[in-house]
């Protein structure tokens, strides 16, 4: 492998990245810089036409830059004869599952990349039953994908990427094409695999999802306008407004509720109010 000197906790770094389309007077990514180390969970956010998707297209080649530096996993992005590597360690979730479809046969789909490994059979079996195991569509496997649900079929998309143990998963909007269960069943997923410590990258446009995060990125026409914890992020309203995105449900009514005297913490996703307020009345 053919390391460039970035960090040794990084595991994505952008070094002034300057990205614009054919035909576009302004650049879609305007000297972006950040980094992710290893283990961590990012949330990126922004308007329609921010340069999310830009950016995240950025961290496995799928574009390269016009001027400065994208590493992935040590690896610049911009090496013709490091693609293989880098896609192999980023893996790529699209919006649309139905892109990323490649056979009739749900096991056949997620043994697709592993074989693009050229593991053996054996392992290449285990894998695919460990990630359909965890996405829970083990009953599924020899289901016809055509036939599954939109969040199945997001599922079984996410176990192709999982059965190749990826160093980084990058989820591009996920829950854009799925219903507000799909959207659920995604998120409980992606928390567990955070969790265990994999490097997550989630694209969203609901703010509830990016509240899940460990940080929040947030663009604005391709620059990088705010980076912090959810609830340093979100407790910019005005200037988030000014984005045109929307303040957390969960963290407006933290604070309706801290100003009506009931002491909840400064949290911002739905569920660790709903903890809390479930302590708070048990222990009245």
């Amino acid at each position: 492998m053919e390391e460039t000197g970035g960090s040794p906790l990084a595991i994505v770094e952008f070094k002034q990245v300057i990205y614009a389309y054919e035909a576009q007077d302004a650049p879609a990514l305007d000297g972006i810089s950040f980094t992710i180390e290893r283990g961590e969970f990012v949330a990126v956010i922004g308007a329609n036409g921010s340069g999310k998707s830009t950016l995240a297209r950025h961290i496995n080649a799928l574009l390269t830059p016009d001027s400065g530096q994208v590493l992935t996993v040590g690896l610049d992005t911009s090496h013709e004869k490091t693609l293989f590597e880098i896609r192999s360690c980023a893996g790529y979730l699209f919006q649309n599952p139905d892109a990323q479809m490649v056979t009739s046969v749900v096991a056949d789909d997620v043994a697709f990349g592993p074989e693009n490994l050229a593991l053996a059979h054996e392992e290449i079996i285990e894998r695919v039953d460990e990630a359909l195991g965890a996405v829970a569509m083990t009953d599924f496997s020899q289901r016809n994908p055509a036939h599954l649900s939109g969040g199945q079929k997001q599922r079984v998309c996410l176990a192709g990427l999982l059965a190749m143990r990826p160093d980084v998963l990058i989820l591009d909007e996920p829950g854009a094409m799925l219903d507000a269960r799909g959207r659920r069943g995604i998120r409980r997923i992606v928390r567990e695999l955070s969790r265990e410590g994999m490097t997550v990258i989630l694209i969203t446009h609901f703010m509830e999802e990016a509240t899940l995060a460990e940080r929040v990125l947030v663009l604005e026409q391709g620059r990088l306008a705010m980076m912090g914890t959810p609830v340093e992020v979100f407790s910019h309203k005005d200037r988030l407004r000014e984005l045109a995105l929307d303040v957390p449900f969960s963290l407006l009514l933290a604070e309706e509720l801290r100003s009506r005297g009931i002491e909840v913490p400064e949290t911002v996703t739905p569920e660790e109010l709903k903890e809390e307020l479930c302590r708070l009345y048990l222990s009245r």
